[in-house]
C-alpha cells in the first residue's frame, strides 16, 4: 500500500505572541507568510497526492494560558487532520501540542519541523539515563510508556539560549462504546511509544523534527515545552525529578495531549481492546497533582508550567459541565450497580476541587477555589435528597459513585472516599461558616461513628468499603486512608474535639497494622503522624519510603 507523505515546517521564535494569515489555501510546494514573522514566517507542504490545506485557527483562554489552535486538513475520505496547539503561559513559555487524526483507512506520514533560530549547538540530558522501573503492575497490567525523551537546551555561541522538553511520541486508536442517549465510554489503545524525534543543527538553526507516522484509522501524539529561562535551576534538581517520577510512575504523567494526559487503565473498562494496552483520560491524573507538590517544594519552573497546563487540561476535561464525569466505564460498577459513561467519581472530584483551591492560594487564582464550595455545594444535596446509604436517621455515608443521566441505586462507600468527602465539607466550613457544610459533616461522622470498630478487619486493618447491605469488602489502600484519617483528625481538632475518638481509633490501628507488617510509610505520613500526637505508635520504625 502506498503512503502519502507530507513535511510541514514550523518556524518557531520563543517569547513572541503567535499571530497567523487566514483563510489561504495551501497548495503543492507552496509558502505562506504571516502577519507576524517574528514567530511563525512560513509553512512549506510537499504533497504527493491528497490536498492539504488550512481550514480552521481559533484560540482558547483559559485562567492563566491561552490556546491557539491549528488545524490543517487532509483531503483523504474521510478528511483526517494535523492540529497544532500552541499554549502560551502566563510566564512566556508554551507548549505545542502536534496530533495527526487519520480517520481514513490509508497510510500517511507527516512530518512536522520546528525550527529554532541563533541557535549554535545543544546538549539533550535523556531521562533514559535512570531506568524507568517496573512497567507492570498487578491491576493495570503492563505500561509500556516510560518518560519524555529529554530536556534539551539550546546556545548561541557560549550564550545559554533556550531550554525545551521533548516528549516520545504516542501512537495509538481511539475506541468507544455506545450506550442509550448516545452517551459513550472512550479509550485509547497504544500501538507505540517511540522515539522518531531527531534534533539537527544546521548554521545557525536547530531543528526538532518528528516523523508522525500513521497507520490508518488512529492517532499520533506529540508535546515540547518551550522556554527562554532554566526549566531547572541545576542538573542536580532535573536528576531528582527523574528518580521521583520513576519511583512513582503510575501517578506521573508523559503523554500529554492538548485535552488532557493519558495514562495506563486498570483492565475492568470497556471497551478494552485485546492487547489490552488500554489508556485513558483519568481524572486522578488530568489534576497533575505531583507537579503541584513538587512546585511547592522546589518552585522549579518547570512544574509551574505543568500546573497552569494542568488547569487548562481540567478545563477542556469539563467543558460546559458543572462537575468532572469520568468518560471510562468500569466492567465491575456496570455489572454491580448499572452504572455507565459518564458517571460522577466522587473521590476523583473532591481531589480536583482540593487541588485547585491549593492551587488557586499558592498562585493568587482566587477563581480557582469556587470549585470547592461548589463540589461541597454538591455533596450537601446528594445527603438532602437522600442519595446515600443511610446507617441512621441522621448518619449518611456518601456513595462513591452516581450518575445524572440514570437512576441508579446508591453505591458502596469506601472509607477513603467518605473521609474525602468529610473533609472537603469541613475546610469549606471552615472557610464560608456555611452551616450547611457543617451540618453535612457531622451527618458523615456520625455514621463513621456508629459503625466505630467495625470499620477494623481482624488483623487490624480498615475495610475498603461498606455495601448497601451494610457488609464490608476489599483490602484497603496502605497509605492513602491513614493520611485521611489524620487529616480528617486534624479538622475535627480545630472545628470539633469532641468528634476525634473514632477517628483516633482507626489511626492507631490502621498504622500499626502497617507496622507489624513492615510495609513502607511514606515521609508525609510519618510527619502526619508525630505532629498530630501518635508519635509514639512509631517509634523507633524505620521503613520510611524515600518519597
Amino acid at each position: 500500500m502506498k503512503r502519502f507523505v507530507f513535511v510541514v515546517i514550523f518556524i518557531f521564535f520563543l517569547g513572541f505572541y503567535l499571530e497567523y494569515g487566514k483563510g489561504k489555501q495551501l497548495t503543492t510546494t507552496s509558502y505562506i507568510e504571516f502577519s507576524e514573522q517574528e514567530h511563525i514566517r512560513n509553512i512549506m507542504i510537499n504533497e504527493e497526492k491528497y490536498g492539504f490545506e488550512q481550514s480552521d485557527t481559533k484560540e482558547q483562554v483559559y485562567l492563566n494560558s491561552k490556546d491557539t489552535i491549528y488545524t490543517y486538513k487532509i483531503l483523504t475520505s474521510p478528511n483526517s487532520f494535523l492540529i497544532i496547539t500552541k499554549r502560551t503561559l502566563d510566564n512566556g513559555d508554551f507548549f505545542i501540542f502536534t496530533s495527526l487524526e487519520n480517520n481514513s483507512t490509508n497510510p500517511i506520514d507527516v512530518t512536522v519541523t520546528f525550527p529554532i533560530p541563533e541557535v549554535s549547538h545543544y546538549t539533550l540530558q535523556p531521562f533514559d539515563q535512570f531506568l524507568a522501573g517496573r512497567r507492570y503492575n498487578e491491576d493495570i497490567g503492563f505500561d509500556l510508556t516510560t518518560n519524555p525523551l529529554g530536556l534539551l537546551t539550546t546556545y548561541n555561541g557560549s550564550e545559554y539560549y533556550s531550554n525545551v522538553m521533548i516528549s516520545k511520541i504516542y501512537h495509538s486508536k481511539e475506541l468507544s462504546q455506545t450506550y442509550e442517549d448516545e452517551r459513550e465510554s472512550i479509550v485509547r489503545e497504544l500501538i507505540s511509544e517511540n522515539r522518531d524525534v531527531d534534533v539537527i543543527v544546521k548554521k545557525d538553526q536547530l531543528h526538532i523534527k518528528l516523523d508522525m507516522e500513521s497507520l490508518g484509522e488512529d492517532i499520533v501524539d506529540h508535546w515540547s515545552l518551550f522556554s527562554e529561562k532554566d526549566l531547572f535551576t541545576s542538573d542536580s534538581s532535573f536528576d531528582e525529578w527523574i528518580k521521583k517520577s520513576n519511583y512513582h510512575k503510575w501517578k506521573t504523567n508523559s503523554w500529554y495531549t492538548a485535552k488532557g494526559p493519558y495514562k495506563k487503565l486498570v483492565t475492568t473498562v470497556e471497551p478494552l481492546p485485546e492487547s489490552k494496552l488500554n489508556y485513558g483520560r483519568n481524572l486522578l491524573l488530568v489534576k497533575d497533582f505531583s507537579a503541584l507538590e513538587e512546585y511547592k517544594e522546589t518552585k522549579e519552573r518547570y512544574f509551574y508550567d505543568l500546573v497552569l497546563n494542568s488547569i487548562a487540561n481540567l478545563t477542556v476535561f469539563k467543558g460546559n459541565k458543572e462537575f468532572w464525569e469520568t468518560e471510562i466505564t468500569s466492567t465491575w460498577l456496570k455489572r454491580e450497580y448499572g452504572i455507565e459513561a459518564p458517571y460522577i467519581d466522587t473521590r476523583h472530584n473532591e481531589g480536583i476541587a482540593l487541588f485547585l483551591e491549593e492551587t488557586g492560594d499558592l498562585l493568587e487564582i482566587p477563581e480557582l477555589k469556587i470549585d470547592l464550595l461548589n463540589y461541597a455545594d454538591l455533596l450537601v444535596d446528594q445527603i438532602e435528597s437522600r442519595k446515600v446509604l443511610e446507617i441512621a436517621p441522621d448518619a449518611f455515608l456518601i456513595s462513591d459513585y452516581f450518575s445524572f443521566y440514570q437512576d441508579t441505586l446508591p453505591t458502596h462507600s469506601s472509607l477513603n472516599h467518605v473521609l474525602g468527602g468529610l473533609n472537603l465539607l469541613l475546610k469549606s466550613y471552615i472557610e464560608t461558616k456555611n452551616e450547611e457544610y457543617l451540618k453535612s459533616a457531622y451527618y458523615i461522622q456520625n455514621a463513621i461513628d456508629i459503625i466505630g470498630e467495625k470499620w477494623l478487619t481482624d488483623e487490624g486493618d480498615t475495610w475498603y468499603q461498606i455495601g448497601p447491605d451494610m457488609t464490608f469488602q476489599g483490602e484497603d489502600y496502605t497509605l492513602l486512608t491513614l493520611k485521611d484519617l489524620l487529616h480528617t483528625y486534624e479538622l475535627w481538632k480545630e472545628i470539633d474535639s469532641k468528634k476525634i475518638n473514632t477517628i483516633e481509633v482507626l489511626v492507631t490501628s490502621k498504622a500499626s497494622y502497617l507496622i507489624n507488617k513492615e510495609i513502607g510509610l511514606s515521609q508525609e505520613i510519618v510527619k502526619l503522624l508525630i505532629n498530630n500526637g501518635f508519635g509514639e505508635v512509631i517509634k523507633n520504625y524505620n521503613n520510611i519510603l524515600p518519597y
